[in-house]
């Protein structure tokens, strides 16, 4: 599926087609497989989990963007700050069902690229630049579907996150990692290979 923010990356899934209300929903069903989406039960859930008050300021502002309310969207970026400590800047692509379970400290740059079911733990700082990275070279993240991104990890540059990827926390990670790879350390390395599994499910994918 293309991207707003790019060329087509396989194994990303972007928010194309989506609206405020599908993306919401999505992430509640994240936190909450079993239940039926609804605004009710956003409300009853966002009370007791900051990480869906997130997903809901990150996708008023990823609608603000695609309709070209800037200024909308940089305000919702001050509330987000100010009410869960997580920076979200303007311009990024989220996919469906985004897990953010601590998003204190969470910073997303403006260029990301997030697939579906994609989970960033608490601290996740992802479009880091490089000042001295050539232009031809510069870029943000990609994180394919079904990745996870464990606390305190750093996403630096124009580096893609393969599909069912997992980067270890307070890992670094400066190159790609490959589809299902478990990536630790500073800089990440290939340590281990992960099953594919749809959240919330359990289920194994071949």
């Amino acid at each position: 599926m293309s991207s707003p923010a790019g060329e087509p990356v396989e194994g990303l899934t972007t928010s194309a087609g989506l609206g405020f209300r599908d993306l919401v929903f999505s992430d509640l069903l994240r936190y909450r497989p079993d239940v039926r989406p609804s605004w009710p039960a956003v409300a009853v859930k966002a009370v007791s989990n900051p990480g869906l008050v997130a997903s809901v300021i990150l996708r008023a502002q990823q609608i603000a963007v695609r309709r070209g309310r800037t200024r909308l969207a940089f305000l919702l970026r001050s509330i987000g700050m100010v009410l869960v400590s997580a920076d979200f800047v303007p311009g990024m692509d989220v996919g469906p069902g985004l897990l953010m379970p601590h998003p204190n400290g969470v910073v997303i740059g403006n260029g990301l690229r997030v697939g579906a079911n994609v989970t960033f733990g608490g601290g996740v700082t992802a479009g880091v630049k490089q000042p001295d990275t050539p232009p031809e070279e510069d870029g943000f993240p990609t994180v394919c579907d079904g990745a996870i991104v464990l606390a305190h990890a750093v996403l630096v540059g124009k580096v893609t996150v393969g599909r069912y990827a997992q980067i270890g926390a307070n890992s670094v990670l400066l190159s790609d990692a490959p589809e299902r790879a478990v990536m630790f350390g500073v800089p990440a390395r290939k340590v281990a290979v992960r099953d594919a599994i749809i959240p919330g499910t359990y289920e194994r994918i071949e």
